[in-house]
């Protein structure tokens, strides 16, 4: 073999192989896609959303990934978690307490993503009882 080819060889190989890393990563990705509807104004971290139907996207499972939130056919917001848990099983649904977001719950991923408040003052148990809301969500893993 000359030096020609098997540079050539060599370069395809690379390249062969960085192809498929990529999408082996890109097979694993998982993207989220979801409704829901707020029954009355509700706050997610600095934003005010009025009452209405919503779609959500979630492009990977991942702390840093942000939500992308729509309106229709508009974007009303992207928001990002401040904790993310693991082993959450029940219903797809958002926590809302006081009118603010403090969760998205998907069952399907294994995952709860948290929203910190704007100002946080932790409640009691009792007022906590009192005061959270689940929202329904629907989701669509692809």
């Amino acid at each position: 073999m000359t030096k020609i080819q098997s540079s050539t060889l060599l370069r395809l190989l690379g390249l062969a192989m960085l192809a498929a890393c990529f999408s082996a990563g890109h097979a694993n990705a998982q993207m989220l896609q979801g409704k829901f509807t707020l029954p009355a104004e509700t706050r997610w971290g600095q934003a005010t959303l009025p009452a209405g139907e919503y779609s959500f996207t979630l492009d990977s499972v991942t702390p840093s990934c942000p939500l992308r939130i729509r309106r229709g056919n508009t974007n009303v917001g992207m928001f990002f978690a401040t904790v993310q848990g693991q082993n959450y099983s029940g219903h797809a649904e958002l926590r809302v307490e006081k009118g603010t977001v403090r969760a998205l719950n998907l069952p399907k991923l294994g995952m709860v993503y948290e929203y910190a408040p704007q100002h946080r003052t932790p409640p009691t148990a009792t007022e906590e009882r009192e005061i959270a809301q689940l929202v329904p969500v629907s989701v669509t893993v692809q």
